[in-house]
């Protein structure tokens, strides 16, 4: 074992990240503002473990800190350095790059301190950072050029401003601004703590470049970088797919047959030169420059790797079986991108190019239709038809179809088909209330046909109309309907799953009826699904019995209290708790609001709730007068709030839904009408029954 310390590793040595492996993606489970001192016990992540493996090291004692693979590279960046060899990182690159960091981050506070860790001026940024000389500069460690990486590496965590740092943000930049915010809190604490910090700083230093310890191995000739990096990566934090499928074409174009410009061919196509090699390999590193940004667009929110290559692999290979686990990866890995079939001629170079392509176009799409604010101005009606599958939930089984669709150059004609995915998600899976992954496989088989275009965009929109009749049964939404009502505590429509889309597009709808295109009316679907707006317009608390009321607390104030809110709604007083909770949770008792006013004043009487300035002067202009546009038509057609009300409203709301899942307004009767209401009881008979027992 050739135990190395951080010292000895960076002798005369020029060390890189290769471009076959992946972003730096050493993290904490707490980064920024959250990193303090009071909560580094509960902290986790790697970055806290290498810090506390440096701090206990006992004086005169070592840490061993793990395996540390490189490779010679032949040709030097720095023909300059004569003395110097260069070195590729094949495993311990995520240890050695946070180590980097940490030294640079104590060099930065060594200089504020005017102290330096060496013997001579700048001895240690010699050694370990950079080399300038006849302004030429040698970084000592970084990324391979083509990596975007490199020269934010160079700029923001070695801070040399002399950098033109063009690249794009990604999760992996981002690391890179964690890591080094992190140690810079860590070193200023661990000073802070000290009562002589030069000398504190100094001991840190020792112990990092000193008395950490790695078992360096340095691969023979005769081993392939390529394989052992696979091999080895499995270990620790574990690579991505993508992160291995980068390495293994890397891998297999390195094991092209080349043949010299002057060999004889038969065909151009045979003909593979060391150029066009290089260009195969230089054009993987830039698709996937490209796919990393799209996938880490949203710093706060990244898109999945394995998520991506799954639905990428259903739309290009049309191989989906859904009876196989894992079945992408295995086809990928053990069976399409695979030396035997280089070396059979069957895996070309060019379909490696062509994959590759694919990938590269379709991660930019994979971001736009997660994160549909990127899409560009000109794209407007397609983010709106992909903000409607947002709305009504997404589906992992679309999202192979819309992939393909928004690929074609024709990408608008399917517009009808995206829009066709929306209603077939709500009548299917919340009007039918069927299992989330019904219909799946069809919808799965059917992205590669249109990926192919071996299906017109008619033909398309057609299938999915034909698919959702297939599964869509107007008998089991009574059945649904009825069971809510029944078997839930009577929370009614307030616990469909499909109340918050057809809330929206209820008001929406409203909203092009009356013409109004005012900004202030309009909801904001992210706010009025997180903030979860759903105003129950006779209030919960008013529906209740004492006994719920005051849940265990019968005291004078809670007996007042419930009371005053019953002579608020003596309207319901003639009815049972439970048929108060029906007309509470029935339908056309909510309302959508565009804000989150419903917490201040739900156990306001109905007129506050339309204005709060009937309340007096004192108050400001709010209720539902200023609210949504369905608020607005409430304040301005009723003068109070009934169970009549909530009947004549719920009945109308509900025409409102059969004609969007494409159903005759007239298909139910009233009576009908009221029992998918929870409202049976207030049917003409029941109701005349009621005011005679009166």
């Amino acid at each position: 074992m050739d135990l190395k310390s951080i010292h000895d590793v960076f002798t005369s040595r020029i060390l890189r990240i290769p471009s076959y492996q992946r972003g730096y993606s050493w993290s904490n489970s707490e980064t920024g503002d959250n990193v303090k001192a009071d909560n580094l016990k509960k902290m986790k992540g790697e970055l806290i473990d290498l810090w506390n493996d440096i701090i206990n090291i006992p004086e005169g004692k070592w840490h061993y800190t793990g395996l540390l693979t490189l490779v010679e590279v032949k040709d030097c960046e720095y023909q300059w350095l004569p003395r110097y060899k260069q070195f590729a990182i094949v495993d311990g690159q995520q240890r050695i790059t946070s180590i980097l960091i940490l030294i640079t981050v104590m060099v930065e506070k060594a200089k504020k301190l005017g102290k330096e860790f060496g013997i001579r001026e700048g001895d240690t940024t010699i050694r370990y950072l950079h080399i300038e000389k006849d302004g030429l500069y040698a970084y000592i460690f970084g990324y391979d050029q083509d990596n975007p990486s490199d020269k934010f590496f160079r700029q923001h965590i070695l801070g040399l401003d002399g950098v033109e740092d063009d690249s794009r943000e990604s999760v992996y930049t981002e690391n890179l601004k964690n890591a080094k915010s992190f140690f810079e809190k860590m070193v200023s604490q661990y000073l802070k703590e000290s009562d002589n910090e030069e000398q504190s700083l100094q001991e840190l230093f020792d112990r990092l470049t000193g008395d950490l310890r790695f078992n360096e191995y340095i691969l023979p000739e005769d081993l392939d970088e390529y394989v052992v990096f696979e091999t080895m990566n499995n270990r620790g934090k574990p690579l991505s797919e993508l992160e291995k499928l980068k390495n293994r074409l890397m891998y297999l174009s390195d094991k092209f047959e080349v043949k010299s410009e002057d060999s004889e061919i038969s065909s151009l196509s045979e003909h593979f030169t060391v150029a066009q090699k290089q260009d195969l390999m230089g054009s993987i590193n830039k698709g996937w420059i490209t796919i990393y940004q799209a996938l880490g667009a949203n710093k706060e929110s990244p898109l999945s790797d394995n998520d991506f290559i799954k639905a990428h692999w259903i739309t290009y290979f049309d191989r989906y079986n859904r009876s196989e686990s894992n079945a992408h990866a295995i086809h990928l890995f053990n069976e399409y991108f695979t030396l035997e079939r280089v070396y059979d001629d069957k895996l070309k170079a060019d379909d490696i190019r062509h994959y590759v392509k694919s990938l590269q176009s379709c991660a930019v799409i994979w971001n736009k239709i997660h994160y549909p604010r990127f899409f560009e101005a000109h794209e407007e009606n397609i983010k709106s038809s992909i903000l409607g599958l947002h709305r009504v939930g997404f589906q992992a089984s679309f999202k192979p179809l819309v992939l393909a669709a928004l690929r074609q150059n024709n990408a608008s004609d399917y517009l009808p088909m995206i829009q066709a995915l929306e209603s077939y998600a709500f009548k299917v899976f919340d009007v039918s209330d069927r299992l989330s992954h019904t219909g799946n496989s069809r919808l799965y088989r059917r992205a590669p046909r249109v990926y192919d275009s071996n299906i017109s965009a008619q033909d398309a929109y057609n299938e999915i109309e034909n698919q959702t009749k297939d599964y869509y049964v107007f008998l089991f939404f009574k059945n649904q309907m009825q069971n809510i009502h029944e078997t839930r505590g009577s929370k009614g429509f307030y616990y469909w799953s499909g109340i918050h889309y057809f809330l929206f597009e209820y008001d929406s709808s409203l909203r092009a009826k009356n013409l109004t295109s005012t900004q202030a009316s309009k909801l904001n679907w992210q706010d009025f699904k997180g903030k979860n707006t759903i105003e129950h317009i006779y209030p919960q608390s008013a529906a209740v019995s004492y006994d719920q009321y005051c849940k265990g607390e019968d005291t004078p104030e809670k007996k007042s209290d419930y009371q005053k809110i019953q002579q608020k709604w003596s309207a319901f007083e003639d009815y049972t708790p439970d048929q108060r909770s029906r007309l509470c949770n029935s339908l056309g008792n909510l309302l959508a609001i565009s804000h989150s006013d419903n917490a201040s004043f739900s156990n306001d009487q109905f007129e506050h709730k339309v204005d709060q300035l009937n309340k007096g002067s004192s108050y400001k202009a709010r209720g539902y007068r200023y609210d949504s546009m369905s608020a607005q038509i409430v304040a301005s057609r009723y003068l109070d709030w009934t169970p009549e009300t909530i009947k004549e409203r719920g009945i109308s709301m509900l025409k409102a839904l059969l004609t969007m899942i494409d159903e005759d307004q007239d298909r139910l009767s009233e009576e009908e009408a009221l029992v998918l209401l929870g409202l049976e009881f207030m049917s003409t008979n029941n109701v005349q029954q009621l005011v005679e027992e009166n």
